[in-house]
C-alpha cells in the first residue's frame, strides 16, 4: 500500500552511525526534504542479534516514526532488511512505506553481470547467515554465483576509526583474500558502515564495490511525490549516549543540530 503524504519527513533507522551513509546518498539527490534519523545505539551492533531481538528493537523505532508523522521509512541497515523487513512491512502495512536496502539494492547489483559471473557480499554475521542477498540475487538470475562473507569486526573498525591499525588492516586483508581467489566481478557492501572502508579495500583488490544505498536513494526518490520543504530540516535521535554518536557520526556526516535521546521505557524523548 502506497501512503500519500504532503510534508512528512523521511525516516531512516540503523543501529548506529553506518546508516548515515544512506542519509548522505538521499541528501545528494533530495536536499530539500525533511529527514529524521534514528540510531539505535543502545542495542548496537544488530549483526550479532537474533531476528526476534531485531524485530523488537525496530518495531519500537517505527512506532516512534509514526508518532513523528513519518510516512516513508528507509531501513538503513542491511541486517534489519534481512531479518525483520517482512515482519515490519506486515505490521505497518497501512501506516508506513518501508524501503529495504537488500531487496531493492540486489536488483541493481546484478544488472550488468552475466550467467556464471561471481559476486561477493561483505556483511555482518546475521546478514550472511540469513542468505538474504543470495536469495534476492537468485530471484533475478539463478546462474550468478554468490559468495557471502562474514565480516563481523568491520563495524568496530569504522566506529572506532581504526583505519591505520595493523591488526585491522590484516583482518580486512584476510576477508579480501578470501574472495579474491574466486575472481569476483563485484563486491556488495552489505553493511552501511562498509562504504567507509572502500579506499582500503581498493588498495588490496581493485574491483567494483557496490553500495546499495546509492540505488535505494534513487528508488525512494522515484516513489516519493511529496513537495519540497520550504525550510529543510534534519533531526537525529538515538537510544543511548548522544555524545558518542556525535563523535563517531561527525567523521562521516556533519551534524549541526542537537542529537535527541529517546528512552522507550519511559515513552518519551529528551534532548
Amino acid at each position: 500500500m502506497i501512503i500519500k503524504s504532503n510534508t512528512e519527513p523521511i525516516g531512516l533507522l540503523d543501529s548506529g552511525v553506518g546508516g548515515l551513509s544512506v542519509l548522505k546518498e538521499l541528501y545528494k539527490i533530495m536536499p530539500n526534504k525533511d529527514y529524521i534519523f534514528f540510531g539505535d545505539t543502545k542495542n548496537l551492533p544488530y549483526g550479532t542479534k537474533s531476528p526476534e531481538q531485531i524485530f523488537s528493537f525496530t518495531k519500537e523505532i517505527l512506532e516512534f516514526f509514526v508518532q513523528k508523522k513519518v510516512k516513508n521509512v528507509v531501513i538503513a541497515c542491511n541486517t534489519t532488511s534481512a531479518l525483520a523487513y517482512e515482519q515490519l512491512k506486515e505490521c505497518f502495512y497501512n501506516k508506513l512505506n518501508i524501503f529495504p536496502l537488500i531487496q531493492l539494492g540486489a536488483k541493481d547489483a546484478v544488472s550488468n553481470l552475466k550467467d556464471g559471473d561471481t559476486i561477493a557480499v561483505f556483511a555482518t554475521r546475521a546478514t550472511v547467515n540469513s542468505k538474504k542477498y543470495t536469495q534476492e540475487i537468485r530471484k533475478i538470475n539463478p546462474k550468478i554465483n554468490v559468495i557471502e562473507t562474514d565480516c563481523t569486526g568491520f563495524v568496530e573498525i569504522v566506529e572506532n576509526r581504526l583505519y591505520d591499525d595493523i591488526h585491522s588492516i590484516e583482518f580486512i586483508k584476510s576477508k579480501i583474500d578470501a574472495v579474491k581467489k574466486y575472481n569476483v566481478k563485484k563486491i556488495i557492501l552489505g553493511c552501511t558502515h562498509y562504504p567507509y572502508l572502500v579506499n582500503i579495500f581498493k588498495k588490496m583488490y581493485d574491483v567494483e564495490y557496490f553500495n546499495p544505498a546509492v540505488f535505494v536513494a534513487k528508488a525512494v526518490k522515484a516513489q516519493i511525490d511529496t513537495p519540497d520543504s520550504l525550510n529543510p530540516n534534519m533531526s537525529f535521535f538515538v537510544s543511548e549516549n548522544p555524545q558518542a554518536f556525535r563523535l563517531s557520526a561527525n567523521v562521516f556526516f556533519e551534524i549541526n543540530t542537537d542529537i535527541n535521546l529517546v528512552d522507550f521505557s519511559k515513552n518519551l524523548s529528551s534532548i
